[in-house]
């Protein structure tokens, strides 16, 4: 973070430029058609304690974040304390929160993590060992929800199968490839090379050499996790059994705001899988923090269960307490993290 450019400088702030314009369209275009004061008195109706229940959910939610990290760290010998765990998920957050599918979450994470002493290379496959369960226990939930509910959940997903077929089939591609860069090295490598010069002949990729060198850096970490998965088992299973635990918490927020807003006749487990469609189809999506598709995805598939008068209001509290409030509160910890590593570095070269 030190040695960050002006390019660098730059291109963060153009992103909370134009993730502050795509936040102002979505509540301009969700409000628009809205009677503001109907509006107000649903949301004020809602039972505060399941409200609070599920701000909870999300609370734990990004603690448990920090928590699959530092188990892993901890097999390695490097403990790691509750609050330092939460504050890197609460960064890692935040950029993934800015940044296009989330793609700038544990690049940032692992320069903080840097600067507060710990190697890069750790760090590194750590975060990746995180990314890889994390992707695992969405495919495990999503069987053991999408086919206990078939019926309800297909139903739900007509009027938008073609982008939760595309979202689907995304996640797919990426685990596949995610299992072939861990174990099946050389096959994957064949594979993005004849891509890698397929672009480079349609001119889509001008440096085919360095594009080639990031290549066999990315396979290196790739190989880096599969040794660590295979060498620390016991750890590697205590962070994939607190990431499913951190899925299900976030997949339980559209509940609570169900339940709150009085309604029944949904179950808890159609719920979840009605919120973990949504995940599916828009989480791949190249939009920071998929705003906007988000919310009109949660349109089409809250309409049924929610009804009129609680349809707006209930995506308004199921984001906010899911996403916006969260980005707030990440974006203060990640200035104030920032601004301690700035008062640090300062002492040091004072002395």
């Amino acid at each position: 973070m030190d040695k960050m450019n002006g390019r660098s400088r730059r291109n963060l702030i153009l992103q909370l430029f134009f993730l502050a314009a795509l936040i102002a369209a979505t509540f301009w275009w969700l409000l628009r058609d809205c009677d503001v004061e109907t509006l107000s008195r649903t949301l004020k109706s809602a039972n505060p304690w399941l409200i609070g229940l599920g701000l909870l959910c999300m609370g734990l939610y990004l603690f448990c974040g920090g928590s699959s990290a530092a188990v892993l760290f901890r097999g390695m010998g490097r403990p790691m304390g509750p609050l330092r765990r939460l504050k890197y998920h609460l960064i890692e957050f935040f950029f993934s929160a800015i940044t296009p599918s989330s793609s700038g979450g544990q690049p940032f994470e692992v320069v903080f993590m840097r600067l507060d002493g710990y190697k890069v290379t750790e760090s590194t496959v750590v975060l990746l060992v995180v990314a890889v369960l994390y992707k695992l226990a969405m495919l495990v939930l999503f069987f053991a929800l999408y086919l206990t509910n078939f019926a309800f959940l297909h139903a739900q997903v007509v009027g938008m199968w073609f982008l939760f077929v595309l979202g689907l089939a995304l996640n797919i591609i990426v685990i596949l490839v995610i299992v072939m860069a861990l174990y099946a090295q050389k096959t994957i490598r064949r594979l993005c090379l004849w891509c890698l010069r397929l672009l480079a002949r349609g001119r889509i990729v001008r440096k085919e050499e360095a594009a080639r060198e990031k290549l066999d850096a990315w396979l290196r970490g790739f190989h880096d996790c599969a040794g660590f998965m295979r060498t620390h088992p016991g750890p590697v299973a205590k962070s994939f059994l607190i990431v499913l635990f951190q899925r299900v918490l976030y997949l339980l927020i559209p509940w609570c705001v169900y339940e709150g807003m009085g309604l029944s006749g949904v179950t808890v487990w159609q719920m979840m899988g009605l919120q973990l469609l949504l995940s599916v189809s828009v989480e791949m999506m190249p939009l920071p923090g998929a705003v906007g598709i988000s919310e009109t995805v949660s349109l089409v598939l809250y309409d049924a269960i929610f009804g009129a008068r609680h349809l707006y209001p209930a995506v308004i509290l199921t984001r906010g307490i899911s996403y916006y409030l969260p980005l707030l509160v990440s974006g203060l910890v990640t200035l104030a993290a920032r601004a301690a590593q700035l008062r640090r570095a300062g002492a040091r070269a004072a002395d």
